[in-house]
């Protein structure tokens, strides 16, 4: 495995955990809202 294929696979690595983490981000931030709500009522 060459050196360009090695970092273009980090590449890949890198875009596909920070994307899974801004999904996590949102789905928290939407339905931990919501739950807030339901608890105070």
């Amino acid at each position: 495995m060459d050196l360009s294929s090695y970092f273009l696979t980090l590449e890949y690595l890198l875009m596909t955990s920070t994307f899974i983490a801004l999904i996590l981000i949102f789905l928290y931030a939407y339905y931990g809202k919501e739950d807030e709500q339901n608890r105070e009522s």
